[in-house]
């Protein structure tokens, strides 16, 4: 069913059926109601809730006194979710459990959303509850739009930021001509092999200072030749304009990118495997978010050549939202803290939708 099918099948539902509302509107007051509550403790009802990004079972609490039937509705060929099973637990007391399968096979947690229906058609009577699985991701890119060079690391022809063209250098990633960064067909290259460091920063997102709470995901591989040889591996991941890094609350976090294997017999087609970084990053009081807060990443020293090369490549930037008020998952918390992505992977290939 399409996306369309769906949104105007829920329209039609809509204007059928009244609100189970209990409270009074005008000279309306219904007795019957269908209430859907996130926990079986909530005082309030809900009409949005997040289900865990790997995937499984969730149960919800109903309070109804009629019957009704639930059933599921997404815009997928094939629905990432159904009800499992309601279960009446007393008077007027229901638990709805839901099955759903992991966001992806790799680190990827952009929002999908789909619709559970809690309905009693016979008296007019419905509920509608928005289901999320991941974050909202005002700030995304998967590099798709680098047309440089080819999609094979083993080939050390991507074009230098300098000889971008316009619209590429107006997305915002890079900041200044003089930048060791390379384009690559799908990624791109920080770094250059006579020891200058580069470094990208993340587009301007302006909403970013009503948040409170934000996860920032990407990929990152260290360079290696064809006989093995390694550069060196540092990264250095900042915020600047506002906001401070979870875990120590501070504005720079260093990581370690991992090497390739350009030995293994699936290489260059493993090159991504375990290259997915997650960090957490918040506004403090006494370092707020703000309309210039931004994420750069940096490899080796940018100001100067003659070091050891630190080449490092990058893909997949993500900033997602973390709305605590609206249930989001804390992935951040769920990852243990900021570093290697541990919640879905390893990679095996890119998600299907």
């Amino acid at each position: 069913m399409s996306k369309a099918t769906i949104i105007g099948a829920l329209s039609a539902m809509a204007l059928a059926l009244l609100c189970s509302c209990r409270k009074e509107s005008g000279e309306v007051f219904r007795k019957e109601y269908i209430d859907f509550y996130r926990n079986a403790d909530d005082e309030e009802p809900a009409k949005v809730v997040s289900v865990p990004v790997k995937g499984g079972t969730a149960t919800f609490t109903v309070r109804a006194n009629v019957e009704f039937t639930a059933s599921w509705q997404d815009d997928l060929k094939t629905p990432w979710a159904s009800v499992q099973s309601v279960e009446k637990k007393g008077d007027d007391l229901y638990e709805v459990t839901l099955a759903f399968g992991p966001r992806s096979t790799i680190a990827y947690y952009t929002r999908r959303t789909g619709t559970l229906l809690l309905t009693a058609p016979s008296l007019q009577l419905g509920t509608f509850v928005t289901v999320n699985q991941g974050l909202v991701a005002p700030v995304a890119s998967d590099f798709s739009w680098s047309k440089y060079g080819t999609n094979d690391p083993r080939k050390l022809d991507g074009t230098v930021y300098a000889q971008w063209i316009n619209n590429d250098k107006n997305r915002g990633w890079v900041t200044a001509d003089d930048a060791a960064v390379y384009g690559k067909n799908g990624f791109l290259m920080l770094g250059n092999d006579k020891g200058r460091g580069g470094s990208i920063c993340s587009p301007f997102y302006e909403g970013i200072r009503n948040d409170s709470l934000a996860v920032v995901s990407f990929r990152a591989i260290a360079y290696t030749d064809l006989e093995g040889n390694h550069d060196a591996n540092k990264l250095t991941v900042e915020i600047i304009g506002g906001g401070v890094f979870r875990d120590n609350g501070s504005t720079s976090l260093e990581l370690e990118a991992p090497y390739a294997d350009v030995k293994s017999a699936e290489f260059p087609s493993n090159f991504w495997n375990g290259s997915e970084f997650l960090v957490g990053i918040l506004s403090s009081d006494r370092n707020p978010f703000t309309g210039n807060t931004r994420i750069r990443i940096t490899a080796g020293y940018p100001e100067s050549e003659g070091g050891t090369p630190n080449r490092i490549f990058v893909d997949n930037f993500y900033i997602r939202r973390i709305i605590a008020k609206d249930g989001d998952e804390d992935l951040w918390t769920i990852n243990g803290g900021s570093g290697k992505d541990n919640i879905l992977g390893p990679f095996t290939g890119m998600p299907k939708d």
